[in-house]
């Protein structure tokens, strides 16, 4: 059984966990010129795009869900009849729930192995490549798939002697429905299903959107045991997650944080703000100012409080990136990863070399000392001040004197640029339903979709294809699904819209 959770997991890092695509949006479009994944040479592309597919759950994640798990599955194993039998893992749709459950599942299927005061459990997996196309054969499709046929005509006889512990994975309770007219008598099996045998303990995995769903329109989390959700991930626990990627392709990271940006008014040229388009203007300064707030109250706290040590590198340009990219991701970790890779530029870096023996050297060695005193920045704010003052005024009075005394390289590099989430472009009620169902069950085909909408296949097909080129939706084959750089976003839209979803 090991290996068959092995090879399920390998399927749907191959087939179904697509992160980052070079191809998201229709071919037929320009692609953003100055996103480094269409700037740089294809064999760089290809490998960073390789690299970030390759990046396996958080361990944080994997933790969370791990040991609660494993306190639910001891304590039905202990008292089975007297203990919750199920428990429900849930992440946002745009997240591989069917992944991190399956990897958390071999966490604790090795930890029972290794065990020898626990039984060893037997395991049956739901390990489904897809909704089955004709969806009122899902009850049918369950049944088979988990050997349930075999069970029911063991709880029918009389002799419990060899009943033994199950364990029973639905890696996707998405993938057992279609919100269709007949679409959920697979749901309505597994309601009957879970409560009856207490032998059995089912591990399923669900997408948020598509759970408040079922608890709305079913009362489905009435037949389930605890739920669990993947916890949201902090500015540093994304810098230790994609320090992979920012090691392997030696990304380097300019200052961005705005109260530092102010300093110099050559940097808020960067600001990508359009007077003619007032709701992206304000989307942009907003960010700007909520991403950056965090920031710049820790620079305040450690200068007013000089005895806070606190962890030296919180207000890096690095640190200071990976905050501000949580706070707009919402921290969720496939959001975040997009953005990240959406802000890389592949751009010519000069790197200076300094003259030693010159005023101005002097000066940015004086600046930089005192700037690396972390600890004394208190007893020495006007030092720096003076020091920054001298800079300035140098490089705006002797640019020419400079040109003489430095020498330079050049060199291209992949530069991070400010992450932002993209504006959300203007949506139609038919374009929202069509979202919303693609959130409710995590990703579909469009003929899956068209089922669940009721309409024709070709007016869905063009309807998706409109909103592939709003870059709004991604395809792979023939899978369709969110675009996790609009989920933060169209989420709260959908839920002003009165759909039902949770807001964060």
């Amino acid at each position: 059984m090991a290996n068959k959770l092995q090879q399920f997991r390998q399927w749907l890092l191959e087939k179904r966990s697509f992160r980052v695509s070079l191809f998201a949006k229709d071919p037929q479009q320009e692609p953003v010129p100055e996103e480094a994944l269409f700037n740089m040479p294809e064999s760089l592309s290809e490998e960073l795009v390789a690299a970030a597919n390759e990046l396996t759950v958080y361990p944080r994640e994997k933790e969370a869900i791990v040991e609660k798990l494993k306190d639910a599955l001891g304590q039905w194993q202990a008292l089975p009849h007297a203990s919750a039998n199920s428990i429900v893992l849930m992440c946002e749709p745009v997240s591989a729930v069917s992944r991190v459950l399956i990897e958390s599942v071999e966490l604790i299927k090795e930890d029972n192995s290794n065990n020898d005061e626990k039984e060893p459990l037997e395991v049956s997996i739901l390990d489904w490549v897809e909704r089955p196309a004709k969806v009122n054969s899902i009850k049918q499709q369950i049944q088979d798939k988990l050997n349930l046929a075999l069970e029911e005509a063991k709880e029918r006889d009389d002799n419990d002697d060899d009943k033994s512990q199950t364990l029973m994975i639905i890696p996707n309770l998405c993938w057992c429905f279609l919100r269709s007219a007949d679409g959920l008598d697979g749901l309505d099996y597994l309601q009957e299903l879970l409560p009856r045998n207490r032998d059995q303990f089912w591990i399923v995995g669900s997408g948020i959107v598509g759970w408040e769903y079922l608890k709305s329109t079913l009362k489905f989390d009435a037949y389930c045991g605890k739920t669990i959700r993947l916890p949201r991930l902090s500015g540093e626990d994304l810098q230790s997650w994609l320090h992979p990627l920012v090691e392997r392709f030696s990304i380097y990271f300019p200052n961005a944080a705005l109260h530092k940006r102010l300093q110099n008014p050559k940097d808020l040229l960067d600001l990508n703000i359009d007077l003619n388009k007032p709701s992206e203007m304000i989307s942009e300064l907003s960010q700007e100012v909520n991403a950056s707030v965090a920031s710049s109250l820790r620079t305040f706290k450690e200068d007013v409080l000089p005895g806070d040590t606190g962890n030296e590198d919180n207000n890096s340009p690095e640190q200071n990136y990976f905050n501000r990219l949580s706070d707009i991701s919402d921290g969720v970790s496939e959001v975040a990863l997009q953005l990240f890779i959406k802000s890389l530029r592949y751009r010519q870096v000069k790197t200076t070399i300094s003259n030693p023996t010159t005023d101005g050297s002097e000066k940015e060695v004086i600046l930089k000392a005192a700037a690396d005193q972390t600890s004394k920045r208190y007893q020495r704010k006007e030092e720096i001040k003076e020091a920054t003052d001298l800079q300035v005024q140098q490089t705006n009075d002797g640019a020419e004197e400079s040109d003489s005394t430095e020498a330079s390289e050049q060199e291209y590099r992949l530069v991070v640029d400010t992450p932002k989430l993209p504006p959300l472009p203007d949506l139609s009620q038919s374009d929202l339903y069509l979202l919303y169902s693609l959130m409710l069950h995590g990703d579909l085909t469009v003929t899956a979709l068209a089922q669940s909408l009721g309409d024709p296949p070709n007016v869905v097909n063009n309807q998706v294809q409109a909103l592939r080129n709003l870059e709004v939706l991604e395809q792979k084959d023939t899978v369709l699904k969110i675009n996790p750089v609009h989920y933060p976003k169209m989420r709260r839209e959908l839920a002003r819209n009165n759909f039902i979803i949770e807001v964060l």
